[in-house]
């Protein structure tokens, strides 16, 4: 076989190997990628798994007489976390109607802070 035959063979084969690893680093750049967004998707979809409870938690909290009270007054509901550790709150309901416009405050270390809407 000649020598440059050789060489141009050599050479094809060296110029295929460079394509080859920068397909492969585009791929697994693309399916990394891939993989980070479907995580990252996963989480949003966990976070709203809950809202359904968080609605139904609104509404009882809100609404007159949905949680079950007990003989001091208080109200019961049973919670879980994120851990999906159940907790038992008691609740002493104090419910304000508030106005359009209407900012609400609290007191926290002495100053004042307005209370943001849960979304």
């Amino acid at each position: 076989m000649p020598e440059w035959f050789e060489t141009t063979v050599i050479i094809a084969f060296a110029i295929a190997a460079v394509f080859f690893f920068a397909k492969y680093r585009e791929t697994a750049a693309a399916l990394h990628e891939c993989e980070r967004m479907k995580n990252r998707l996963s989480n949003d979809l966990d976070r709203y798994r809950d809202m359904p409870r968080l609605r139904a938690l609104r509404d009882a909290l809100v609404c007159a007489d949905s949680l079950p009270v007990d003989d001091d007054g208080r109200e019961h509901l049973l919670l879980r976390d994120g851990e999906l550790q159940l907790h038992h709150l008691t609740l002493r309901r104090q419910c304000n109607a508030v106005g359009e416009g209407e900012e609400v405050s609290y007191t926290k270390n002495g100053e004042e802070v307005v209370l943001e809407e849960l979304e």
